[in-house]
């Protein structure tokens, strides 16, 4: 008997396949829970009200309908950043001209000015606000492939909303952290032990890998950026079958998908290195993915070298 698997259903929200996601929940009754908050969700449109003043649900509102239109409607990505534009010019009474740029600064100022920390704009190519209360900045030195640095990791806490990824999941995954490339961390502090090997390599060193990549490299991709910090968390992950869960977010359909694109990439290094197809990695020895890994980012050093001199 198929058993259910949260590391199939992060796979499929990962890669931004709601309606896959619903028909893998509906499969299981251990799932039923989850599935019956997507359908209240996303068919019936019963939509969450968030514990903020009335002006700022209407806002969340908005986005809670965006992510209807572009994760469970399968709106192009143009068709629903269009219908969030227009959603919010509505909201703000602006002209019907004002730019979706604009029109998202008009919303984190809105949450700014009653004490919110907001970060809008697009994460892996949907958009989607970070809202948050409480902010806390500590100091650690981080060991990375091509040296040891100081980073300073913020702890963001108090969240309201944490963009789509949390929300298309139902809180079972998300952005666990991000660089604004202002020399910062920024660390979304429930998601973390900070003790345990998902702190210390898939957030600290995967986001500081980040950052020194785009202060070396400043017109590095979405998709150079995370593939290099998926290398590092292979090259240092010991606990955790990490090639395995890269395995099931390989996806090289969308452009716009950052984390699916570094995915694929990564699986076809190793395919290509070990001569296996991805259906055969699973299972393989931490050293030998740890070793491929190092020879895939040492070939990527090379390359941003010659791209970005």
């Amino acid at each position: 008997m198929k058993k259910f698997s949260k590391d199939i259903l992060r796979g499929m929200i990962v890669k931004g396949r709601l309606r896959e996601a619903m028909a893998y929940l509906e499969q299981f009754p251990e799932a039923a829970a989850l599935y019956q908050k997507g359908m209240d969700l996303y068919q019936k449109e019963h939509y969450l009200t968030y514990d903020v003043d009335g002006e700022l649900n209407e806002i969340l509102l908005v986005y809670q309908k965006y992510y209807r239109d572009a994760f469970y409607l399968e709106l192009s990505a143009e068709e629903a950043a269009q219908r969030l534009r227009e959603r919010l010019a509505e909201r703000f009474l602006t002209a019907p001209d004002f730019s979706l740029d604009k029109l998202e600064e008009m919303a984190g100022a809105a949450f700014r000015r009653k004490s919110f920390h907001a970060l809008m704009g697009r994460t892996s190519g949907y958009y989607g606000p970070y809202i948050w209360k409480v902010e806390e900045l500590r100091h650690y030195k981080v060991e990375l492939p091509e040296g040891t640095q100081d980073y300073a990791v913020k702890f963001l806490d108090g969240f309201i909303m944490k963009s789509w990824l949390d929300y298309i999941s139902f809180g079972e995954t998300g952005t666990g952290g991000w660089s604004n490339g202002d020399g910062l961390i920024h660390c979304v502090r429930a998601a973390w032990d900070l003790e345990s090997e998902d702190f210390q390599v898939s957030l600290l060193k995967h986001e500081a890998q980040h950052a020194m990549d785009q202060a070396r490299y400043k017109d590095i991709t979405n998709k150079e950026l995370e593939y290099r910090a998926k290398l590092v968390e292979l090259i240092y992950s010991k606990e955790r079958r990490m090639l395995e869960r890269f395995v099931s977010q390989a996806d090289a359909t969308r452009a716009d998908n950052g984390h699916g694109l570094s995915a694929e990439h990564i699986v076809r290094g190793f395919e290509i290195c070990l001569k296996k197809d991805r259906g055969r990695l699973a299972g393989l020895p931490i050293e030998t993915v740890q070793t491929v890994a190092r020879s895939l980012f040492a070939e990527s050093c090379k390359e941003m070298a010659a791209k970005y001199r």
